[in-house]
């Protein structure tokens, strides 16, 4: 019997791209195809690349599917992005549109997880999620688990999920951990790992010092609120030969930081510091409370382009205090940018100050003084550094006086007998601006600030001797 002749139909494939502007374009036109559109439609049809017999067709199976396929248009990485900012429990209603949302949740590469370590239903729902990951090998990316309190029933659990994230390849892992005794060695085991970030840990030391531990996938560190024990943060380092940010905040016993590969350093009221040897640094930010930081930096990088320190001052300030500032500040030919807060802070025989040109004076791009009232300050201040521009915050009164100041010190550099006070003849012009950007006239402080408002900051541009 001979087989009827049945021919068969072929299934066009689009793209995304097509996929996304026909949606779009049958919305445009509110899901219905009209003679007058004809013409549109055919020029809409040539630009995609779609025969118009073709785009018709998938127009009319699709129209009654339309609100499905607005949700369903987005691509599955979007998606994920999406419920990425979401909540656990946000991100589970989402799942419901439709299956493409479902899947997303479901292979989610950056998980994030706030446990109560007194909520069982909590423990247990993210238990089973993270043996879901386990079991079908899903990747992860990012994990972050932000509990500041565990107590210790929950550690083999958080031994667990993480032990999970590493075997599934984690890139990015963020930890909060207040008292968890952290398992590094385990963690710097880790082949994919290429960001660390630790707070309020307990770490366990004793492996690293074997030197056995090697990460070279680490490239960022962020650590705050950790006490090291002697060396063990350099043992850390010398573990992660490639790592190149480290971010410390707010830690204690660290002494020394070494590494060539390291180029961004940020260091946060973190005051045991005294020494830094990173010869390849592109980036040192330094913040500290009250007392001047007895710090050496070993080898000055050539690539250094960005430098900044934060001092929030408190008390007396003194000639001691000035001549500490002027050697910090000598640790770098250049500093970018600098900020002091003086807060509640007194000034004591500031003239007492012995101006020495033969070492030179520290530079500054740009200067920031805030709450500063003492008028008596400024001639040590600019001992200290000479910046480019100095950013002012202070009372009116307090701007005059230090106007009348620097247009003295600028005349003085243009008088013809320097000997009585060599540091006077460094300056040699000052120009002053308001808060609005506008040059100030400098006859004098007091016709200066006249057309300045209470709390208005104003800012200086000094050129200095070389």
């Amino acid at each position: 019997m001979r087989k009827a002749n049945v021919r068969k139909q072929f299934r066009t494939k689009f793209t995304q791209h097509q996929k996304e502007s026909m949606f779009k374009f049958a919305q445009k036109v509110g899901w219905k195809l009209q003679k007058r559109d004809e013409e549109l439609i055919r020029e809409f049809c040539s630009k995609i690349g779609v025969e118009k017999q073709v785009f018709k067709v998938w127009f009319q199976n699709n129209k009654k599917y339309s609100k499905r396929a607005t949700i369903d248009i987005l691509p599955e990485f979007l998606i994920q992005k999406i419920l990425c900012f979401l909540s656990l429990k946000e991100a589970t209603k989402m799942s419901i549109l439709s299956k493409t949302w479902k899947q997303a949740l479901f292979t989610l590469p950056n998980l994030k997880f706030s446990v109560d370590c007194w909520n069982n239903d909590q423990k247990v729902a993210v238990d089973n999620i993270m043996e879901r990951y386990r079991d079908r090998k899903i990747p992860i990316d990012k994990f972050e688990l932000p509990n500041y309190s565990a107590n210790s029933q929950m550690f083999p659990l958080i031994d667990k999920w993480l032990d999970i994230a590493l075997q599934n390849g984690v890139k990015d892992l963020y930890l909060t951990l207040i008292s968890y005794p952290l398992p590094i060695v385990t963690i710097l085991g880790a082949k994919s790992l290429r960001e660390l970030v630790l707070v309020g840990f307990t770490l366990i030391p004793d492996s690293l010092y074997s030197g056995a531990v090697s990460c070279n996938s680490l490239r960022k560190i962020y650590i705050s609120s950790v006490r090291f024990d002697e060396n063990v943060f350099q043992t850390l380092l010398n573990s992660c030969p490639l790592i190149v940010s480290v971010i410390l905040g707010h830690c204690s016993g660290l002494e020394k930081i070494k590494s060539d590969s390291l180029k961004f350093l940020k260091i946060q009221y973190c005051g045991d510091i005294w020494e830094i040897d990173a010869p390849n640094l592109a980036s040192l930010e330094y913040a500290c409370w009250y007392q001047i930081p007895q710090l050496k930096i070993v080898r000055e990088s050539r690539q250094l382009k960005h430098s900044k320190f934060f001092l929030h001052c408190l008390g007396h300030i003194n000639v001691a205090w000035c001549c500490k500032l002027r050697k910090f500040l000598s640790n770098l030919t250049s500093w970018s940018e600098i900020f002091i807060d003086f807060h509640n802070c007194i000034a004591n025989n500031l003239n007492d100050l012995q101006l020495d040109l033969r070492a030179s004076t520290p530079h500054v791009d740009i200067l920031n003084v805030k709450n500063w009232e003492s008028p008596y300050f400024l001639d040590a201040l600019l001992w200290s550094c000479h910046p480019r521009r100095l950013n002012l915050q202070s009372s009116i009164e307090t701007i005059a006086w230090f106007i009348n100041r620097l247009i003295y010190m600028k005349n003085w550099s243009h008088s013809t007998s320097h000997i009585s006070k060599p540091g006077h003849s460094q300056l040699k012009e000052v120009k002053a601006f308001d808060g609005k950007n506008q040059l100030l006239q400098l006859g004098s402080g007091e016709l200066a600030v006249r057309t300045l408002t209470k709390g208005e900051k104003v800012h200086f541009l000094l050129d200095w001797c070389s």
